[in-house]
């Protein structure tokens, strides 16, 4: 289920099963899974991946690993 004041980037994939809170962002080019929970208000930055059975809570932000420096 996605709440209507919900944003999802037209190149994120939310998959069937996921909950998207209200007024939650999910940035571009995310994926989260069909057992993710993304609570009210949180923000996914871009190229998140979420996935397996999850629950992250309201007013989060999440970024991407930054890459590995060697």
């Amino acid at each position: 289920m996605i709440d209507k004041s919900a944003f999802i980037h037209p190149t994120a994939i939310v998959e069937d099963g996921a909950v998207i809170g209200a007024n939650a962002h999910i940035g571009p080019f995310c994926i989260v899974g069909p057992q993710v929970e993304i609570g009210e208000g949180t923000v996914l930055k871009s190229h998140v991946v979420v996935n397996g059975q999850t629950k992250i809570g309201r007013d989060n932000e999440i970024y991407q690993l930054p890459p590995s420096v060697k």
